[in-house]
């Protein structure tokens, strides 16, 4: 059987913990997943770091339709389009 890899759709919990390590954004541990990403300090420099930071690990390219405050304004939707990015 052949392994495949292929990288796999980061669930909402795993984007806060990896814009943690990445120090993108400092979220606390019990950050909600449809917390406003914003609000908690993303900005348009945090915004160059996360895609950079996502292209690298995920292996996609984000173009600029792709940076809309709608796909960055929560964990659920960042997932969401790393998600539609991957596949």
């Amino acid at each position: 059987m052949a392994v495949s890899n292929k990288k796999k759709s980061p669930t909402p919990v795993e984007v806060i913990d990896w814009l943690n390590d990445e120090g993108v954004l400092e979220l606390d541990w019990d950050f909600p997943e449809e917390g406003d990403l914003f609000a908690a300090g993303l900005d348009s420099m945090a915004v160059m770091q996360l895609v950079v930071a996502v292209e690298d690990k995920y292996e996609v390219e984000l173009g600029p339709e792709d940076l809309t405050k709608a796909n960055l304004a929560t964990p659920t939707t960042l997932a969401a389009l790393i998600g539609r990015r991957i596949s």
